[in-house]
């Protein structure tokens, strides 16, 4: 993948938790294909809550051997919305790129988001085939389709966590992502465009999970989270409308 040279340096974004079989595998490989080529004063920022397993142990090291990874940890799990929110609100750096910390992501895809991020407010990456269990592939199939209808708009893979973002969108956008929690990368994404900031689709690639099962939601969680996605998608079409 041909690295685009970024101008402004960037902040690396990953909640974690209970991730001990492939944390140190991911760090590193964002670290070789990504974060040595960043500009000067880029950062990579972790948030760590609740892990019961080696996780905390295993990033401890790392911010021994990498002075540049900077972690804070919690000792509570308090979701995702919530460690991303604090990660967002921890950037410093002009462009803010967050993702999950799960491996399913190819770090090398970061560069094809670069060369678009000069001429878009966000760069949205769209998984290209998932490899999620049919029955997450299913819902987000229907919860893609209705807010495409909701807003009028035609974007796929609303909740991916693959986003290179400048800062002052985030600013202003994220403090007003209050509807949708346990989908806040859906609604980062559906209000940065009822803003009318301007938003490019690009397609990445997706790997199957080498350890353990997906931290996202659990199959019983769908209906209930699915419900209230919902009536928080009414919630933020009616907030635009006003």
């Amino acid at each position: 993948m041909t690295k685009h040279q970024l101008n402004e340096p960037v902040s690396i974004l990953m909640p974690v938790s209970n991730e001990e079989e492939v944390i140190e595998e991911v760090i590193e490989e964002w670290i070789e294909d990504v974060f040595q080529y960043l500009p000067e004063g880029s950062e990579f920022l972790f948030d760590e809550a609740g892990s019961t397993d080696g996780t905390r142990q295993i990033l401890k090291e790392l911010c021994n051997k990498f002075p540049f990874i900077k972690v804070d940890f919690h000792e509570k799990k308090d979701g995702f919305a919530v460690a991303a929110k604090r990660l967002y609100k921890k950037a410093k750096c002009p462009l803010i790129f967050f993702t999950d910390s799960d491996g399913q992501y190819i770090a090398k895809d970061f560069w094809k988001l670069t060369k678009h991020i000069e001429n878009y407010d966000m760069v949205h990456g769209v998984k290209l085939g998932r490899k999620d269990t049919v029955f997450r592939r299913i819902f987000s199939f229907f919860f893609n389709k209705f807010i495409n209808f909701l807003f009028s708009i035609y974007f796929l893979d609303m909740n991916s966590a693959f986003r290179l973002t400048k800062a002052d969108i985030i600013k202003n956008v994220i403090p007003q992502c209050v509807s949708m929690q346990s989908l806040i990368n859906a609604e980062l994404l559906v209000r940065t465009i009822a803003s009318n900031f301007e938003v490019k689709q690009v397609y990445i690639l997706h790997r199957e999970r080498k350890y353990g099962q997906s931290r996202g939601l659990r199959p019983y969680r769908y209906l209930i989270d699915g419900m209230i996605a919902i009536k928080g998608l009414y919630n933020i079409k009616s907030s635009y409308r006003e």
